[in-house]
């Protein structure tokens, strides 16, 4: 019989349940809050440092990546100064740290990203808030199993959080590199020996602007079974019947998509993914026990809110995470200010690790 899931009683918080949280625990004197995040293009990425700065002013530091990649568009490296100069002035007391997401054509963000959160000195820290809104998956996914790591071994405090905007990532369009590689960290047993047999199934997080993306991923699985996961309900009360539609010819063939096989998550509930991707990998574990065992590989392009029950679920069964990187982007920040002004940001928390889940004293913070 398998153990119980890691966060079988999750503390996380959604849309306007987060603020108020962080209203009342983190105005306690007695928390020191580590702020990592990105100071990007995306403008999101002042968002959470704004509401934390008004909570706990100075007892909040900074740490911020801003992801360089090649040829840059100048608009872009505009946005992301004019976001810099704005969290510095939020939160005084904050490292700024470029990263670059490619060296020599491979791709080196992930690993370099840890490197550098590697030489904090976290020692008077009770609290750290990873905000991924502005973040990669290719760097947020690496530094939060670090950190992860490190605050089982020390009992801090771990957050995850994201101002979720669907209508923001849409005009958010990447141009992807060829190359599907895994996350740096998230490996997971993909390639050993002793998983050449093993029945390989793919769970990929659809989104409209990725269908080449995913293509390209699947190619290089080469997957036994597919399992599509699509946001419902989402924002946009339809969105899974227009992402089904824009899918078909990948679904039909070469995917070989069953109905059954689509996989329903809430758009805003990490946890709820979490959980389902954790009760097949059960039932996989028991069906293919005798014949060579069963590997998940997961491709979180989607939702950041999604992406977060995926993290959750490989970091406790150490799946494989297959993505591609993207080399540039290109933004309407005209159509992204429009889309915010229709539709109010949704924060969506989970808390990854601490005191709330304490249960003996070996988990007790170091003195």
């Amino acid at each position: 019989m398998s153990a119980p899931p890691k966060w079988d009683r999750c503390i996380y918080h959604l849309g306007d349940d987060v603020e108020p949280f962080f209203r009342d625990y983190f105005a306690s004197r007695s928390r020191n809050i580590l702020l990592v995040g990105g100071a990007g293009f995306d403008p999101r990425s002042t968002v959470i440092a704004t509401l934390l700065a008004e909570i706990a002013g100075e007892r909040t530091q900074g740490f911020f990546l801003r992801e360089e990649r090649p040829s840059p568009d100048a608009v872009l490296v505009a946005k992301a100064e004019e976001n810099e100069a704005i969290l510095g002035k939020l939160i005084t007391n904050s490292s700024f740290k470029i990263l670059e997401i490619f060296a020599a054509d491979a791709v080196v963000g992930g690993r370099t990203a840890v490197t550098l959160v590697n030489e904090i000195s976290f020692a008077p820290i009770t609290d750290i808030v990873v905000d991924l809104s502005a973040l990669s998956i290719g760097v947020a996914f690496p530094v939060i199993r670090f950190l992860f790591d490190m605050a089982q071994r020390t009992g801090k405090n771990l957050h995850l959080v994201v101002v979720d905007e669907p209508a923001t990532d849409v005009q958010i369009r990447a141009t992807s590199s060829d190359t599907p590689t895994t996350v740096h960290g998230f490996k997971g047993g993909w390639e050993l020996d002793q998983h050449s047999n093993a029945a390989r199934l793919w769970m990929p997080q659809l989104s409209l602007s990725k269908k080449g993306v995913l293509d390209r991923i699947h190619s290089r699985v080469t997957p036994h079974a597919v399992c599509p996961i699509l946001p419902f309900p989402a924002t946009v009360p339809r969105l899974a019947d227009t992402l089904v539609e824009h899918y078909g010819d990948l679904l039909q063939s070469p995917w070989q998509v069953d109905a059954r096989d689509i996989i329903y998550a809430s758009e805003r509930s990490p946890v709820d993914l979490y959980r389902t991707i954790l009760r097949i990998d059960d039932a996989r574990t028991r069906v293919f026990a005798e014949t060579g065992g069963s590997q998940i590989i997961l491709s979180p392009v989607g939702s950041k809110a999604l992406a977060i029950g995926a993290l959750m679920a490989a970091l406790e069964r150490d799946f494989t995470v297959m993505y591609i990187e993207s080399l540039n982007y290109s933004v309407d920040f005209v159509q992204v200010e429009e889309a915010r002004t229709r539709e109010k940001a949704k924060l969506v928390h989970v808390w990854l690790h601490g005191e709330a889940y304490q249960t003996s004293a070996k988990e007790a913070p170091e003195q």
